[in-house]
Order: structure tokens, then sequence, then C-alpha cells
């Protein structure tokens, strides 16, 4: 039996998960404090824009070599190797950070060497230059977050999901404070001091995680040297194969994220600073639900595929896909309804002007609609992952990739649509992805979504749609308009100005919906907070 095998069950998965949630959730509440500052000291302007695309560009091998796909390949091999020899899996540990790091201390200069040559070589806009330019300032950043994935993954092995969801509260809050030293600075003058913030707010992730890290492994190998490092080590190069593969799939989505900055600026000079603050809305409800469920989920996956425990493998993704849908199909019905207000309220005021604010609520409108598939795909990735296969996730990424390619081409080029095309986009390719994933995993596993699956989704939909209309309702006859209504038309005459105004708006008509949601689903019995084991590993 692999270690921790014998604690796996649907409650330690939960669990694990709350401890995941509740790390990511309080960064994540800090990351929406540096998002508001940002917006109120700077707004959408299109210096802030650019700054934006350079942190996308400069952070493109984050996902590659530290989260990720490297994450989602070291933990299942991670776990393999320990069932071996535990001694060797930290070994591996330390021997793939040692190669990540000489990787990246030659990688890093010579990309900021070549950028510097490209601005010389070439003649090239000055918003192109400013972008360039700010990608080179934020360059070295990428060494610390990619160590911090590391470090975060063998976390998750040992359980300790919390720290590794806490992490990022460091980062988010030197960047707070260096957005807000610069409040007397205009934004073209800020941004290249604000790159300095970036680099440190990375150092601070990695050190972090540090002092859980290091008595993790002085545990599991005692004293060990430098000179011990062996970067060709037969379990390294093991590790190759779904490396590769997981960063084509996982580089075509970063290579995605980085090319809808760049339509996002083709349709508007302020396109990407919509798109960025919208998404920091919707991925607090995919990060703290779905990314914490799959990140709960991979190493009982592979410890259960290790041990050709297919009960209890379907099992425990079978319930993380109901829990999962129970919970982001209400988020998905509320962003689109109080979509506006919650922009307002985070973001309206100082520079962040009526413009940006109906500019935003139409891109997180689009990336809405693409919160279930999203979620889902999170969690039937790691199903492929825990048996090493990686083949079938690397090709639906690169499909979604080429259908959002297609669709923004066609919608910003041909139509002439504006950024929140961008935004969905980006959730109907995430559609095409969750259904071959979902197709491949049922004919290579069987593990299909359980009969009840269906109709829990309709009780939970119905409850919400239910929800939905009343709060509509509550809201015209409070207000006389309804807020959603007035975006869509781009006639927004009476949205909430004074902070007190905005709270209360929010949390009268969020309480409605989450009460009338809540109510419902007891009334039709929905399964969500059911706790009974119906497999125990």
């Amino acid at each position: 039996m692999l270690p921790g095998m014998q604690h796996d069950s649907n409650r330690s998965i939960l669990k694990s998960a709350g401890s995941f949630l509740t790390g990511t959730l309080i960064s994540r509440l800090t990351g929406l404090l540096r998002d508001v500052v940002m917006a109120f000291v700077f707004g959408t302007s299109a210096a802030v824009a650019a700054f934006m695309v350079a942190f996308r560009f400069s952070h493109l091998l984050r996902r590659l070599l530290g989260e990720g796909c490297m994450q989602t390949a070291f933990i299942p091999h991670f776990e393999e190797v320990r069932k071996r020899n535990p001694e060797d899996a930290f070994r591996l540990f330390l021997n793939l950070n040692g190669a990540v790091t000489l990787f990246l201390l030659v990688l890093i200069p010579l990309s900021m060497f070549s950028l510097w040559g490209l601005t010389h070589a070439f003649t090239l806009s000055a918003g192109n230059l400013e972008i360039i330019n700010l990608t080179i300032l934020m360059l070295p950043g990428l060494l610390f977050i990619c160590l911090y994935g590391l470090n975060a993954a063998l976390l998750q092995c040992e359980q300790k999901f919390f720290l590794a969801g806490v992490a990022p509260v460091a980062f988010n809050l030197i960047w707070t404070v260096a957005a807000w030293s610069l409040r007397g600075h205009t934004a073209e003058e800020a941004m290249p001091w604000l790159t300095g913030g970036i680099v440190a707010a990375c150092l601070a992730q990695w050190a972090i995680t540090l002092p859980a890290t290091w008595p993790i492994l002085k545990k599991g190998i005692g004293r060990f040297h430098w000179k011990e490092l062996n970067l060709i080590s037969p379990d390294l190069r093991q590790l190759g194969v779904p490396l590769f593969l997981g960063i084509i799939g996982v580089g075509a989505s970063q290579i995605n994220s980085a090319v809808d900055a760049v339509f996002a600026r083709w349709a508007d000079s302020e396109g990407p600073a919509y798109l960025w603050y919208s998404i920091r809305i919707q991925q607090l409800p995919l990060a703290l639900f779905g990314i914490a469920l799959a990140g709960a989920l991979l190493p009982p996956l592979s410890r259960a595929a290790k041990q050709h425990d297919w009960k209890s493998f379907h099992y425990f993704l079978d319930e993380s896909l109901i829990r999962s849908y129970a919970l982001m199909a209400p988020l998905t019905i509320a962003l689109l309804i109080l979509g506006p207000g919650c922009v307002n309220g985070l973001y309206g005021r100082g520079d962040f002007d009526d413009a940006a604010i109906a500019g935003t609520t139409l891109c997180l409108w689009g990336y809405a609609i693409g919160l279930i598939p999203m979620t889902q795909v999170l969690l039937v990735a790691p199903a492929f992952y825990a048996q090493g296969n990686y083949r079938f996730t690397t090709i639906a990424s690169v499909i979604a990739v080429a259908v959002n390619i297609v669709l923004n081409t066609v919608m910003i080029a041909f139509l002439g649509l504006g950024a929140a095309s961008v935004a969905a986009a980006t959730s109907l390719s995430s559609f095409v992805n969750y259904f071959l994933l979902s197709r491949w995993l049922a004919k290579q596993t069987h593990a299909t979504q359980p009969s009840l699956f269906w109709p829990e989704a309709l009780k939970v939909t119905a409850a919400a749609l239910l929800a939905a209309g009343v709060t509509v309702a509550v809201e015209y006859a409070w207000r006389g308009d309804i807020y959603c209504w007035q975006i869509w038309r781009g006639v927004a005459e009476s949205r909430p100005h004074t902070l007190v105004d905005q709270f209360l708006y929010l949390t009268v008509l969020g309480g409605v919906f989450v009460g009338v949601t809540i109510t419902l689903a007891f009334l039709l019995r929905v399964r969500v907070l059911k706790q009974e084991e119906a497999v125990e590993a």
C-alpha cells in the first residue's frame, strides 16, 4: 500500500480541498485587494494594459516549469518512486530542483538579451516597445515562481495543502504595496518601477515555502550535499516523457493566454486591462473550488491508480465532478446577473470609470459562461495524469487552443467585435476541451459520470435559475431598473457610486440569490453536502 493510501477517502479529499481552499481564499482575497489598488491608482490606461501583456509574456514558462504541467507530471511520478523507495523520491525532487534552476539561469539571461536585441534590430511601435521592455524587467522573477511551484507540489504530496495555497499572499501584498507607493506617478512613469516589485514578490512567494519544505527533505533523506545532485538520474529521465507531453498541452494553453492579450489589444488599446480585471473575478471561484479540489484529488487518484484500485479511482472522480457542478452552476448564474455589481463594487472608484466598468463586465460575462467546463477540465485531467497518460490531455489542449485562435480571428479580424469576444472564445474552447476529455476518459477507464449526475445537475440548475429570477425581481422592485440589463444595452445610468451603496447592492442582492438557492436546493434534496463514504480506499 502506498504511503498515505490507507487514509484516502472521499472525506479526506474534501478535507484536503478544504485546507487548499482556505489558503487559496486568503491569497485570492489579497489578490483582489491588489487588483482594487491597481484599478484605483492606474485605471485601465494603455500603459497598464501594456504592463499586463508583459506580465503574461514574462511568465509564459511559469506553468510549464513550476506550476501546471510540472506539478501534474511530478506528483504521480513522485508517488510511484516513493512506493519503491521513499529516499529516492525525495532525491528526485532535489535533482529536479537543480535541473530547473540550471535551465532557467541559462534561459532567462538569454531571453532578456534576445529581447533587447529585438528592440535594436527592428523599428517597433511605441506600444510594442513598451511591452518588450517591461517583459525584460520582469523576466528574473520567473526563476523564483517556478521554484515555488515545485515546492508546492511536494507540499501537496505531503498533504500540506494550506501553505501551498496561501503562499501567494506574499506575492500579492508586495505587489499591492509597490503599486500604492507609486500612486503619485502617471501609469507610464510607474510601470517600469512596478516591475521591480513583481520580481521581489516572486522571490517572497518562493521563500515562504522554504521553512516547510526543508524539514520534509531532511526527514526524507537526512544529510544532503549539493555535490550529490544528479541531473541525469534515471528517475529524473523517466519524468521527461510525461513532462514533455504536459509542456505541449499546457504550453499551448499558455500561448493561448498570451495570444488572448494580443487579440484584446488589437480590439481595444485598453482591452488587456478589461480581460485582466474580469478574469480575476472569474478565477476566484475557479481557484477556490476547482483548483483546490483538483489539487487535492490528484495525489489520491495517483495512489489508487498505482494500486489498481479502480473502484476507489472512479468513486473519487465521480464525487468530485458532482460537487464541482453543484458549486459552479449557481456561481455562473450569479456572475451573469450580479457581475456588473461585482465589477463596480471592487473597482468602481478612482481612475476606473463607467467605460472601464462596462468593458470589464462584458469580459466577465464572456468568461463566466466557461466556468463550469473549465472546472470540470481541472478535475478530469488528473484522472489521465494519475495513470501516466498525458497524450489525451495534450491533444485536447492543442485542439482547444486552435479553436480559440480561430474564434478570436473571426470575431476580431472579420466581425470587428470588442475585447469581450476574446473572453467568450476562451469559454467556448473550454467546452471543446471538456467534451474531448470526458469522451476519451469514458472510453479509456469507463470512469463515466454516474447516473445520479444529471438528476443532481438539473436540480441545482433549476434552483439557481429560480433564484436568479427572484433576485432580478427584487432588484427591479428596489431600484426601478436592472443593472445587468443596463450594461447589456450600453446605458449604465444608475450604478451605485458610493462605497455604502455598492456594499448594499451586493449584500442585499447577493444575499437574496444565495438564500433562495440554498433554500430551493434543500427542498429539492440536492446531495452536494452529503458526507457518507461509499468507498474507503
